[in-house]
């Protein structure tokens, strides 16, 4: 094996095994050595070895102690463990990254820590991937809309929604054909969102991109956004966690409001057909203020049908709104 080679492998052990905790000596790297079927070489040679890989800018410190073999540990990494928590968190939670993708991503990030480190960084992730819900193909989805915002070119795509009351996805709008001009991708509350202009229609569009499928990048050029858009101000929004106390609850909605009612619950509710054009969801939600704007905002086509003392409060929440600062 050349020195190269062997580089590589002392290398990978010392990120495998060292970390500021942990540290191994000459002995260890030789049998590592052994292991992997290659002839070590004398202490002084593994020596100049790691003195090569600090040289080349890997931070690896040497402690000299008389009488015994040298140790070596690998002191800062590209990332350090608590930074490798808050990603593997944030892909585990991500209900935008299905499960398969996300096991994927998580083994990679933990694979930049040391084997000391790895378990302990995989521990919750399990429990956290069991409940995402989202689309299979959206990585692949939001691999073809960047590509597009790159390149500056115009897409074509289609929107799913859900059937009342299997939930399953079904065409938006009968298989409509979107044609916009893409300006961003938009990360908000584990979500992607994309940021685009419909010049048929005037107007910016903010897809969810696990709602989009058959992509098609065109050979057309986008169109510059129309005055006054700040695209400042998409990266700005923010979609706040409801608080309050948990109650189940009884919506009663228009079929078309499946989709939201998904987007915001889940698919792991009791969804009734009641009519040709309506439906009843039983869910769980924090009720309070924000929950009633959110549930207020589709006035007409959802009613809070109960608990009582919940609709009783919305009714309060309602009235309260109507009234001026001077009225209170």
């Amino acid at each position: 094996m050349d020195s190269q080679s062997r580089l590589l492998l002392i290398l990978k052990y010392l990120y495998d095994h060292t970390d500021a905790e942990h540290d191994v000596s000459s002995k260890d790297i030789m049998r590592m050595l052994e292991d992997k079927e290659v002839s070590p070489p004398d202490r002084r040679t593994i020596e100049a070895d790691v003195d090569t890989l600090i040289s080349a800018g890997h931070d690896i410190r040497k402690v000299h102690r008389r009488g015994t073999p040298t140790r070596y540990r690998v002191v800062e990494r590209d990332f350090d463990t608590v930074e490798l928590k808050i990603l593997i968190d944030a892909v585990a939670a991500s209900q935008f990254i299905n499960a398969e993708r996300s096991k994927h991503i998580i083994e990679r990030l933990a694979s930049l820590a040391s084997v000391a480190d790895r378990e302990g960084l995989q521990c919750e992730t399990e429990r956290l991937i069991s409940i995402k819900n989202a689309v299979g193909r959206n990585m692949y989805v939001a691999d073809d809309l960047y590509r597009a915002i790159v390149s500056r070119r115009k897409i074509q795509y289609q929107m799913i929604d859900y059937s009342v009351p299997s939930k399953e996805p079904i065409p938006h709008r009968n298989g409509h054909v979107y044609t916009v001009s893409p300006y961003a991708l938009i990360w908000s509350n584990d979500r992607y969102y994309l940021v685009a202009y419909d010049e048929e229609r005037n107007t910016i569009l903010t897809p969810r991109v696990d709602h989009i499928q058959n992509v098609r990048i065109l050979d057309t050029r986008i169109v510059s956004a129309p005055e006054g858009f700040d695209i400042g101000y998409y990266y700005s929004l923010t979609y706040k966690m409801y608080t309050g106390p948990e109650h189940e609850i009884t919506l009663i909605c228009d079929n078309s409001l499946v989709g939201k009612v998904i987007d915001r619950f889940g698919v792991d509710f009791e969804c009734i057909p009641i009519s040709a054009n309506a439906f009843k969801a039983v869910v769980r939600a924090s009720i309070g203020p924000t929950f009633f704007g959110w549930l207020f905002q589709y006035a007409g086509k959802m009613t809070l049908a109960g608990p009582q003392e919940v609709v009783e409060e919305y009714n309060k929440h309602r009235k309260k709104a109507l009234k001026g600062p001077r009225d209170n």
